[in-house]
């Protein structure tokens, strides 16, 4: 069975008890191994043999799982449990682990590299994939993610949207001061006429109004009733208008998806690239660099109409006069639970401020700030530098012009 026999070896180091596979069937063979002479000696009741020791391939080990000690050119192999004596026995073989499973046996190593991969998985999400979403972002096509935004709308309309109860002479006010904003703006021009606004309502959300990644900007109806005028309203459509000029909802989609394609390889489950979008329009917010180029986008084009940035403040500030009521009803009773404009649009007093400031900056200054703000990275490491410099350049600009 063992092709050769041993009749004596001199300096066995120890004993061990085995199961052998001869390769030719699934028969398992009681034996026991030694370590002798620079070979694994292999007995059992069919005879012995010796293989060198330069032939032996010892499996990682892997817990508490068995382990194989296969030879080379050979389909027989030896089949042993995990063991400190089985350690010694490789050890005096010559055998020696792998430099990956000695590091795997000290814990400090092993918390250390968990750690590593922790901080570079972290980076790769806060840093890496929104700079990824950014360079490719402008060579996605318009065409495909008009196609993504209607299914996505579809959704909407068939689970959550109804239909707008605005009056007809309102609506049409409001779409031609829309159409006015985006009126020969190059930042839009790669939409062509897919700029169009619509209106919905949904009791659910609250006041809202987002924009889709094909053009599409929708305006829900809790939104025009609050206590806001025309042109509070078409300031806050203004912003919408800078997220698609800033490509943020297809930057937005890019990384949903890039974050839903590692869930479905890593948990195997996919789900459609419109149902992500749509939730991705419902529960995720848009970053604070988004927001400022949204807000000097919004700016600029009020500037141009002749219209002051301030009506964007003001129609922050009276969201946030309703958001807070929205809050302190749900503490007070059950939770209605409906995410509102300022959910998923953080406004802070800052926003505000920087928007009141912007009444004195020239429009032609102000839009090449916008323009700047779309040429920078969305997270590039020195946000904070980024914010200090433009609120420097802003309180200058106030200096100056008041």
């Amino acid at each position: 069975m063992y092709r050769c026999s041993i009749q004596k070896h001199s300096g066995l180091v120890m004993s061990l008890d085995a199961f052998y596979f001869d390769g030719r069937g699934s028969r398992r063979h009681p034996v026991r191994l030694a370590a002798g002479d620079g070979c694994l000696l292999i007995e059992g009741e069919n005879g012995a043999r010796a293989v060198p020791a330069a032939n032996v391939r010892a499996s990682e080990p892997q817990g508490r799982a068995p382990r194989t000690l296969r030879f080379a050119g050979e389909a027989a192999f030896c089949e042993i449990g995990q063991s400190a004596e089985l350690d010694a026995l490789l050890a005096a073989l010559g055998q020696r682990d792998s430099i990956a499973v000695r590091l795997q046996k000290r814990w400090r190593w092993t918390i250390g590299s968990l750690a590593v991969i922790g901080a570079m998985l972290a980076a790769a999400y806060f840093w890496g994939l929104p700079w990824g979403a950014r360079m490719i972002a402008p060579h996605v096509p318009i065409a495909l993610m008009r196609g993504v935004s209607k299914e996505a709308l579809e959704r909407l309309d068939k689970h959550l949207f109804k239909p707008t109860a605005l009056p007809e002479a309102r609506r049409q006010r409001l779409t031609g001061g829309f159409r006015a904003l985006a009126a020969n703006d190059p930042a839009l021009a790669a939409y062509g006429e897919g700029v169009i606004l619509l209106f919905r309502a949904a009791p659910r959300l609250g006041p809202n109004a987002f924009a889709l990644p094909g053009g599409q900007v929708a305006l829900l109806d809790e939104l025009a009733g609050l206590d806001m005028d025309d042109a509070e309203i078409l300031a806050v459509l203004a912003h919408e208008l800078g997220h698609l000029a800033g490509r943020h909802g297809v930057r937005q989609f890019i990384q949903s998806s890039v974050v839903a394609a590692f869930g479905a390889a890593w948990f195997g489950d996919v789900s459609a690239a419109a149902a992500a979008l749509a939730a991705a329009l419902l529960d995720s917010g848009h970053s604070r660099d988004m927001e400022r180029e949204a807000d000097d986008y919004a700016a600029a084009a009020l500037q141009r109409q002749g219209q002051s940035p301030a009506l964007l403040a003001s129609a922050l500030e009276k969201l946030e006069t309703a958001h807070r009521a929205k809050t302190r009803r749900n503490e007070d009773g059950p939770a209605g639970g409906y995410l509102d404009w300022l959910s998923s649009h953080p406004a802070t007093g800052e926003r505000i401020r920087r928007l009141r400031a912007m009444r004195r900056v020239p429009p032609r200054r102000m839009r090449r700030k916008a323009k700047n703000l779309f040429n920078r990275g969305d997270h590039d490491g020195h946000g904070e530098k980024r914010e200090q410099k433009l609120d420097a350049e802003f309180t200058e600009d106030m200096e100056k012009n008041f």
